[in-house]
């Protein structure tokens, strides 16, 4: 029998144990049962396991911490017993000792590492099958993670924020504040009709990377962004598509994917990269008839961008520097 200290917590009646245990030892007792596994029984999504192995490296490489405690189900064979004078909880070492209702990929990450961590866990006791169900739906529908565009936003006061995350971050205030999308991004949260941070971070992440702006500083990219969502604006609302509207993520995404292409034909045939020359370019796109793609998934807006490729993509790369006066 094993023994450890715990701090015993009672909320609306129910108990729960808090302790910490190391990966070495879950690595025996703990288990997780997925609806694939067990259709009769299971409630756990399946393990995504390049998921558990940038925890492992997140750990072991960027010696990171995480302090997130699992949650775990004592099982009868646990043999699991809280004494309330010394404030020690004492169980078995039998194999599926302990059901992981929380932070599998957590636990399977660091069971990955190359080092034995101490794991922080909240035990429950005697929970019939629905009670793990029921808690496990509690915890992944009430108790909800950071949105990930408000993580983003933040990410500059860490000091962990690159170059590029500072570039995207300028050019997402200044069009916010002044262009065609002032009032219709979202930099803290995901709604509806706005672009949130994490869309805008996607779709603008190969203008930083590479094409013409790669090195270019953020207010001449903000000029050219700035022209170009304006033009791509009147092109989609001449379509009169319902779907042809800039605040649609997926379409949003995709006019970034042609933006570079657009800054080359623009280039080479204008010189320049004023509002009439971008909308030359990007005319042949206000054929596509915007409501017959149906989806969002990556496949979709991939159908969009080659559509609009072809729509306009008959020339070959040319070698141009930007100049101040283009705009």
């Amino acid at each position: 029998m094993a023994t450890y200290n715990a701090i015993k917590v009672t909320q609306n009646d129910k108990e729960f144990f808090i302790t910490s245990l190391k990966t070495s030892l879950l690595r025996n007792l703990a288990f997780v049962l997925s609806r694939e596994e067990d259709q009769l029984k299971g409630f756990q999504r399946v393990l995504n396991q390049n998921r558990a192995k940038d925890i492992a490296k997140y750990l072991d490489e960027s010696k990171g911490i995480i302090p997130s405690p699992l949650i775990l189900s004592a099982q009868p064979n646990a043999e699991f017993k809280y004494d309330n004078r010394n404030s020690k909880i004492t169980f078995s070492n039998n194999k599926f000792s302990f059901l992981v209702l929380d932070g599998q990929h957590r636990l399977y990450g660091m069971i990955l590492s190359e080092n034995d961590y101490e794991v922080p866990v909240v035990i429950f006791n005697d929970l019939k099958t629905a009670d793990e169900v029921n808690l496990f739906i509690d915890i992944n529908t009430n108790q909800k993670g950071v949105p990930s565009t408000l993580l983003i936003d933040i990410k500059n006061l860490t000091g962990r924020e690159t170059k590029k995350d500072e570039k995207q971050r300028e050019l997402f205030n200044l069009l916010n504040t002044n262009s065609n999308m002032k009032g219709l991004l979202s930099a803290t949260k995901s709604q509806l009709g706005k672009i949130s941070k994490t869309t805008f971070n996607q779709a603008t992440n190969q203008i930083f990377e590479t094409g013409y702006f790669a090195n270019e500083s953020v207010n001449v990219t903000y000029k050219a962004v700035k022209n170009y969502l304006e033009a791509a604006e009147i092109i989609l609302a001449s379509t009169n598509s319902e779907k042809a509207k800039l605040t649609k993520s997926m379409l949003f995404r995709a006019i970034f994917e042609i933006f570079n292409d657009v800054v080359e034909i623009t280039l080479k045939k204008y010189q320049n990269l004023k509002i009439e020359s971008l909308l030359e370019t990007l005319s042949p796109i206000g054929s596509l008839n915007y409501d017959n793609y149906v989806g969002s998934s990556n496949s979709v807006m991939n159908k969009i961008v080659l559509d609009m490729k072809k729509s306009f993509f008959k020339h070959s790369s040319s070698n141009l520097e930007i100049d101040s006066d283009i705009f």
